[in-house]
């Protein structure tokens, strides 16, 4: 199986407004993707959880995950290629230089990235909180920004929706890759929110009524969608209708271990 490599993105589109959004084609080719859908809707593949609705995840660091990888190279290649300096590096120059284009963005002044390889921030274990604690004073001290990917496998169905909202405030790249098409007339539409009023705080879940839509990104084989994950980049999920069709993804992020500082630049 070819190895997954950065040269081979194709820009597909890109959005500025209300935050950068680069959408990408040629991830996986034709077979890669035809196996990972596969392997996702097999029996033998077990998720750790359902949420928000009706979402089956499979988290990376569980026992699940690792089997699942160890079982499918599709995966394997899918994790080894996020977990690369290079690839974040990649994303985020990419998603930054269409940023440096809004007149009003939010940024973070510490760029002094550190990756840290197959970190697993879900370890509970007494010597992994030690050592994590460990490790984010020595940043403090350092002041450099230590950055790991994150992600899961998901399937969804009838019922999953997500609300206006933005992810937690120590992601700085998030990606999401569909696996296969879905008809967006059935919901699970990638939707792109704005605030009407700028807000005195840039909440987590805004109300409803302080939202609206720009725009619905239907779910397309093959595309990855990256964008920085600033307080302002609101996104969401229509609720998928009654089906029988599954709705295959991968979800991730680049996370610093600590809080990322954003701030409005006017």
């Amino acid at each position: 199986m070819n190895e997954l490599n950065i040269n081979n993105l194709k820009v597909i589109d890109k959005i500025s407004d209300p935050y950068p959004i680069i959408i990408y084609s040629n991830l996986l080719d034709e077979p890669q993707i035809h196996e990972l859908e596969k392997c996702l809707s097999t029996k033998e593949t077990t998720f750790d959880k359902t949420v928000m609705g009706n979402r089956k995840t499979l988290l990376k660091g569980t026992d699940n995950f690792e089997q699942f990888i160890n079982r499918n190279e599709i995966g394997q290649n899918i994790n080894n290629f996020f977990e690369n300096i290079e690839v974040f590096n990649f994303f985020y120059k990419n998603l930054q230089k269409l940023n440096l284009g809004n007149s009003e963005r939010f940024d973070f002044k510490n760029k002094n990235f550190k990756f840290l390889k197959n970190y697993i921030k879900r370890n509970n274990s007494l010597s992994f909180r030690l050592k994590n604690k460990f490790t984010k004073t020595l940043i403090s001290i350092k002041n450099c920004c230590r950055v790991y990917c994150d992600f899961d496998f998901s399937a969804a169905g009838t019922g999953y929706e997500r609300e206006p909202h933005h992810d937690v405030e120590e992601r700085i790249v998030n990606f999401l890759y569909y696996v296969n098409d879905f008809d967006g007339s059935n919901g699970g539409n990638f939707q792109i929110f704005k605030y009407k009023n700028e807000p005195v705080n840039y909440v987590r879940q805004p109300e409803l009524n302080d939202v609206e839509i720009l725009k619905n990104l239907k779910p397309q084989k093959g595309h990855l969608v990256t964008f920085l994950s600033t307080p302002s980049s609101l996104h969401g999920v229509d609720t998928i209708k009654s089906t029988m069709e599954k709705r295959y993804f991968f979800y991730g992020s680049y996370t610093s271990i600590n809080k990322v500082d954003w701030k409005k630049i006017i």
